[in-house]
């Protein structure tokens, strides 16, 4: 509390604010346990204890959950539903920030990186993290407000318990914007790069193009012998490397409404139309049943099931046909389509430019499974996944009323399922089980499916017949690339001879070619689309210059240099400082992701995450 009692000397107060913004804020590696030992089998971090370990610290399961979850209710929290691909994207996410948090504070503590009391009273002075810049109350108009921030720092009031925790936030906060500092201090940028960025974006160059691609060779010479693509797979061997292989047979059962969900639904629809033939306000009950998005304006207002005015061809066809079928004042329906059930009411009925048009509103009731429809689906799932447990997969499937499915060759990673979709459970249920052994039924929002295990294939290398017409096509694409570029530095020379562009083309109907082609260098040329190598090589080009054979994603290229727009300079220094702030940025991101990830590759860190999920 000394530091503290010279801050209030200095600056008097600290915002108490700040506080629960420090609890939201805290970095993960401050919840991330490191400090017990944790035994090891067969050198790998008991999954029990551990979900991970970076360098000797490990990421507790729980902790992991939690943030998970959290990352999770913000998603259902905006009304969004979650599949399998959603919650592994998070938990991958939620890794990476794991790892990277440990990396980063294992590098300030090797480091021996500190916050003094000078530095920590100086940065809530004037160099406030991000994330209170960022806080609403500290902003006008969407922008940081260092008055409303220095008035918050003057009026906290009387919290003495949560000074310790704005110190505390602080002295983890400044050694790590120091180690960051001092990753990003070698990065600078050039005026020649912000000249050859104001380039690219802004100077139009005009150009010739022949474009040298597959169509101007011989095909023969681009096929492949059976004995070429077995000598490339044993030259190459260690490139058809693949990590262990299960093919698995299926049983499924969709979630779809069942006949007494769909007359659930329509009975209701009838109903409220009743309502509305009775007097009911069509409006009122629209806005009270709808199940169209598009008819909120605000969570407590709707549009009443207004659609406007529309034309023949701008609905589906059995609502027009409905709509344009009543009469103006004439309430409709059910009427059934792709989307549900509808009751509509004709609002009016005009003809514009000798055109019928309508305008009605509706009420749209959708036609969803029921949960005892589902219930009846898992029903029927689980049923079969106990034969197929006591019996056996085919024996259950002879006395079941199911089709099956199968699916070759998936590995510990695999999401999604032919048919199915995302069921990443699938995968972990194969690599946890043996051959023959059928599963509890599995789920995600649209299936429910039985797997049992057909086969293994062992890592190693991938059978040549499997990867034969892989073989074939990257053999073939760098015959073409080789034959195109020979073809391209053909057609130079005789450029340089004499030749002109259109007499190569007279000579070679199969050359592409794109006349007086006008861009700037970030558009791409017509033809040969975004080259980089283009690019640069015009970047360095005057007028007249013939530049290539450049490659492209098809083959080779010459441009013959027409003309280069003139730099205006007074536009140049417009835009000096905006472009040199984009590049800055650019370039730290890059030098920073760089350290993340050779940190990453020097670490020791083990994965525990399969035998969680």
């Amino acid at each position: 509390m000394a530091m503290m009692t010279t801050m209030r000397n200095k600056m008097h107060v600290v915002l108490w604010a700040l506080l629960a913004l420090f609890v939201l804020s805290m970095t993960v590696g401050g919840l991330v346990g490191g400090a017990n030992i944790i035994d090891e089998l067969l050198g790998k971090v008991d999954p029990s204890k551990a979900i991970g370990k970076v360098n000797g610290e490990i990421i507790s399961p729980n902790i992991f959950s939690q943030q998970v979850g959290r990352q999770l209710d913000q998603i259902r929290a905006n009304g969004q539903s979650i599949d399998d691909t959603q919650i592994n994207r998070i938990r991958e996410q939620v890794w990476e920030n794991f790892v990277q948090d440990i990396l980063i504070q294992q590098e300030v503590e090797d480091l021996g990186l500190v916050a003094t009391d000078e530095e920590v009273i100086y940065h809530l002075q004037n160099n406030p993290p991000v994330f209170l810049q960022s806080q609403p109350s500290f902003q006008t108009d969407g922008q940081f407000d260092p008055a409303k921030y220095e008035q918050a720092l003057a009026n906290p009031g009387e919290m003495e318990q949560y000074w310790i925790q704005v110190e505390n936030y602080m002295r983890n906060y400044i050694p790590r914007y120091k180690l960051q500092q001092m990753i990003l201090s070698s990065v600078s940028v050039t005026e020649s790069e912000i000249m050859e960025e104001y380039t690219k974006r802004n100077i139009d160059y005009t150009v010739d193009i022949l474009h040298v691609t597959k169509d101007a060779l011989d095909t023969e010479s681009l096929s492949t012998t059976d004995e070429e693509l077995l000598t490339s797979y044993n030259e190459n061997i260690d490139d058809h490397n693949r990590p262990e292989n299960r093919s698995l047979r299926y049983a499924s059962w969709e979630k779809l409404p069942s006949n007494e969900d769909t007359t659930y639904v329509y009975d209701l629809a009838l109903e409220i139309k009743n309502q509305a033939l009775s007097g009911k306000d069509f409006a009122s009950l629209a806005n009270e049943y709808t199940e169209d998005p598009s008819n909120a304006v605000t969570p407590d207002s709707g549009k009443g099931g207004n659609l406007g005015w529309f034309g023949r061809g701008q609905m589906v066809p059995a609502f027009e046909e409905a709509a344009f079928s009543a009469n103006k004042g004439e309430i409709v329906g059910p009427v059934l389509s792709r989307f549900g059930y509808h009751v509509i009411k004709v609002n009016g009925k005009k003809k514009s430019d000798g055109k019928e048009q309508v305008s009605a509103a509706h009420i749209l009731f959708k036609i969803e499974t029921s949960a005892k429809t589902l219930d009846e689906v898992r029903r029927k799932a689980t049923l079969f996944s106990y034969d197929a447990q006591d019996f056996g997969f085919d024996a259950a499937v002879d006395s079941h009323d199911v089709s099956i499915s199968d699916i070759n060759n998936i590995d510990e990673e695999t999401i999604y399922i032919p048919t199915l979709g995302p069921m990443s459970s699938a995968a972990r249920f194969a690599f946890r089980n043996a051959v023959g052994q059928a599963s509890e039924p599995l789920e995600n929002d649209n299936f429910v499916a039985v797997f049992t295990i057909d086969s293994v294939i062992a890592a190693g290398p991938a059978p040549f017949d499997e990867i034969k017409e892989q073989i074939k096509r990257e053999i073939e694409k760098d015959k073409m690339m080789t034959a195109t570029e020979k073809l391209a530095n053909d057609f130079r020379l005789n450029i340089e001879n004499g030749t002109t562009f259109q007499e190569l083309i007279d000579e070679n109907e199969a050359i592409e070619h794109s006349e007086k082609d006008s861009k700037t260098l970030n558009r791409g040329f017509s033809s040969i689309g975004r080259s980089n190598f283009a690019t640069g090589a015009l970047l360095s080009a005057t007028d007249g210059d013939l530049v290539g054979p450049v490659k492209t994603s098809r083959g080779f290229a010459l441009l013959q240099v027409l003309e280069i727009e003139t730099v205006d300079s007074t536009d140049f220094e417009i835009q000096k400082n905006v472009l040199k702030k984009t590049l800055l940025n650019q370039k730290q991101s890059a030098a920073y992701t760089n350290w993340i990830d050779g940190k990453k590759a020097d670490a020791e860190i083990v994965d525990n995450r399969k035998y969680f999920f």
